[in-house]
């Protein structure tokens, strides 16, 4: 019996050291970064905050002041609570009142630091153009490459060669654009007509693969 009590025991010990050895790898995983946010490519320095900011990605969008949508918020909530049940307008309108003080106490924060990221963006575009630059998306992940302008269209321009790309006589978007609204309308009985015009762009146009800050 006590050989068994014993051999139970050293089977728990074992377990026990397998699941801190796993918590330890888990927690060393969860701190590894995969990718770099934010490289640079030129000679440009950039402080702290500047590379902070850039590193927040260039999907990243700054805050705009609340006066700027503070009306429209207001009216768009009080159009949702309208939309309820009327039994329960009332106290949700409440709960809306709540919320819309709490955003406009908190306003003064946001807006401060909204402020200090535009300063740092301009400071950014400044130095970018000052120098020839742009920052543009790497081909995989999310990291910003900051890299000279000159340089980044020969890059491309070699692309385009290696890869024997063809220069179209014209843009044939214009050409789709009509294909599709053509096909659109001769599909009653699968495309509902209140949602073709959710399937179209009024002025389409190729997408431009520079992305600058």
């Amino acid at each position: 019996m006590e050989t068994h009590y014993n051999n139970r025991n050293r089977k728990l010990d074992k377990l026990q050291r397998e699941k801190q050895t796993k918590r330890k790898t888990d927690t060393h995983h969860q701190r590894t970064q995969f990718y770099t946010r934010t490289v640079n490519l030129t000679n440009i320095r950039f402080s702290q905050e500047e590379l902070a900011l850039l590193n927040n990605g260039l999907q990243y969008s700054i805050e705009k002041p609340l006066k700027k949508y503070w009306t429209n918020l207001i009216m768009e909530t009080e159009q949702a609570v309208r939309m309820l049940d009327s039994k329960m307008q009332a106290p949700l309108r409440i709960l809306a009142t709540k919320k819309l003080k709490q955003i406009s106490a908190s306003d003064n924060h946001h807006n401060v630091m909204a402020k200090r990221q535009t300063y740092i963006l301009k400071n950014i575009n400044s130095k970018l153009e000052k120098e020839n630059a742009m920052v543009a998306k790497a081909d995989k992940g999310k990291t910003c490459v900051i890299i000279y302008t000159d340089e980044y269209n020969k890059k491309v321009h070699n692309f385009l060669n290696e890869n024997n790309f063809q220069k179209l006589q014209k843009d044939p978007t214009d050409k789709y654009q009509k294909l599709i609204t053509k096909t659109l309308q001769h599909s009653n009985l699968i495309v509902n007509k209140k949602q073709k015009k959710y399937l179209t762009q009024k002025k389409p146009r190729p997408k431009s693969t520079d992305q600058t800050t």
